[in-house]
């Protein structure tokens, strides 16, 4: 296989990048449908790939013709494929650049279930759960204005500033240098 082949559609790609952002959220075809600006026809083409990676969960009503979909969090490449999805939305959201402008020389780590590909928006109730946590290691802390990126990832940012490494418990710590490095360096 070529490396620098799309192995996915345009459809594919934006149907993977929706149902990771509304992952744990089931949504039936015609809701995917509508949110893509596509057919239900092209929709259900589009999951035929999915459904041979078992990267998506389909549940078929036995009553009503009524398909639900979601992202199978159950499989490590979804998990895996998630995480690189999630990364790709926090550089496209500018949300990368914009913390880089604000603390210049500044550790900006993202870490915990978001930058794992383990997050999810909704429990069963349709309670929001998971949030995107940033590590921001060498500056104290700022009012930072962070609503337009949470609009658009879809989930609250929280920002966790600390003057240095030193300053962070050992468990956290880990957790921290367990995540993705969005800028600076780590100093041990």
């Amino acid at each position: 296989m070529d490396i620098y082949k799309f192995i996915w559609t345009r459809l594919q790609a934006k149907l993977f990048r929706l149902l990771c952002l509304k992952v744990g959220q089931p949504m039936n075809m015609r809701e995917l449908a509508k949110l893509l600006k596509a057919s239900p026809t092209a929709v259900s083409n589009s999951l035929t790939v999915f459904c041979k990676d078992e990267l998506v969960m389909i549940k078929k009503s036995k009553t009503i013709n009524l398909t639900m979909v979601e992202l199978n969090r159950n499989n490590s490449k979804a998990i895996e494929l998630k995480r690189s999805e999630n990364l790709r939305m926090i550089y496209e959201s500018g949300l990368s650049e914009y913390l880089y402008e604000l603390f210049p020389g500044a550790s900006i780590v993202l870490f915990g279930s978001y930058s794992r590909g383990e997050d999810i928006i909704a429990n069963e109730v349709g309670e929001l759960c998971s949030d995107i946590d940033i590590a921001i290691i060498g500056i104290k802390d700022k009012e930072v204005n962070t609503v337009n990126f949470e609009k658009k990832l879809e989930r609250k940012i929280s920002l966790n500033f600390y003057g240095s490494w030193n300053e962070i418990h050992k468990n956290l710590r880990e957790n921290i240098l367990n995540g993705i490095i969005l800028s600076g360096s780590v100093e041990l």
